[in-house]
């Protein structure tokens, strides 16, 4: 479903863009997630099935859940998406430091950047990796950023 069928099931009429951001700002992001994934199938070719994978890792007492992940050539890339300019990655950053990626995007609304991340994960242990922020209208140029 795209982001437009969404809004008309919500019965939401939306005339100008702050009303576009205020709608995602109610939905804690669920519609930029759906956007960003609804741009991620569109970056590859039209024979290979373009299906989507996240992950969610349950553990006593708490849950991680990484938005997406794409294979780009031989490596796998996680994906957070932000509604905004500002959110904790702290499931993000325990997945990299579990699965030792060296690379990670985030997909929001502010200007591309390359971020050197090296933090201490929830539980105390060093995370470091390469964070490549990039804003919503530049997901279907991930690969070629990457």
């Amino acid at each position: 479903m795209d982001t437009g069928l969404v809004s008309a099931l919500m019965q939401i009429i939306l005339k100008t863009p702050a009303e576009i951001h205020e709608l995602i700002r109610i939905n804690s992001g669920g519609i930029s997630e759906q956007a960003a994934g609804q741009l991620l199938r569109t970056i590859y070719m039209k024979f290979i099935d373009p299906n989507l994978h996240y992950y969610i890792r349950e553990a006593r007492g708490s849950e991680a859940e990484i938005d997406y992940l794409i294979q780009v050539k031989t490596d796998i890339i996680p994906i957070e998406v932000k509604s905004g300019a500002a959110g904790s990655l702290k499931s993000l950053h325990q997945f990299m430091y579990e699965r030792n990626f060296k690379k990670a995007v985030r997909i929001n609304s502010e200007k591309p950047e390359l971020i050197g991340v090296d933090v201490k994960t929830s539980k105390g242990q060093n995370s470091k990796y390469s964070l490549i922020s990039i804003p919503f209208y530049l997901t279907e140029e991930i690969e070629r950023l990457l």
